[in-house]
């Protein structure tokens, strides 16, 4: 199956972002059932208008990758234009929620965009940051795992 997935992540969060993606596009792409395209602001092209860029790109995609920090729920940019396309009441496409790093308690006195009423990935409910090593490994291979389970509806009742 061809999956297409926008990555929603905030800049001051990039070597981060680079580290959980240099395991995880590996792992998602051993999947002999899942072809997987993603895309992320940093591949827009010299001259392009940055909205009209990154809008076109979130009307292509099935699910955004929406990588989680303080930080994230910080940037107005994505909090207009990115979350509520994946969380929330107008939400169209569908959502990945990964906790990059520790996240602020949930709570009506924030305003979270609709995440608080996800399942945010997590291992070991632990963010990405606060993981090393192999750990961050694991984490990447775990969540490519829900990643194709979430885009597959493999989510359902199993047997006893």
């Amino acid at each position: 199956m061809r999956i297409r997935i926008f990555l929603s992540w905030c800049h001051q969060d990039k070597a981060l972002k680079e580290a959980l993606l240099r395991d995880l596009l590996p792992a998602l792409g051993v999947f002999a059932d899942l072809d997987v395209e993603w895309w992320e602001d940093s591949h827009l092209t010299c001259g392009e208008e940055l909205t009209a860029g990154i809008v076109d790109r979130l009307d292509e995609a099935d699910f955004g990758l929406l990588l989680l920090s303080t930080r994230y729920f910080g940037r107005r940019f994505i909090q207009k234009h990115e979350l509520p396309r994946f969380a929330g009441p107008c939400a169209d496409k569908g959502s990945l929620p990964v906790a990059l790093s520790p996240l602020p308690a949930f709570g009506p006195e924030r305003n979270l965009g609709g995440v608080e009423r996800q399942l945010v990935f997590t291992r070991d409910a632990k963010s990405f940051a606060e993981l090393s090593g192999a750990q961050r490994t694991s984490f990447a291979n775990d969540l490519a795992a829900a990643i194709r389970r979430r885009v597959l509806s493999l989510n359902g009742y199993r047997a006893l």
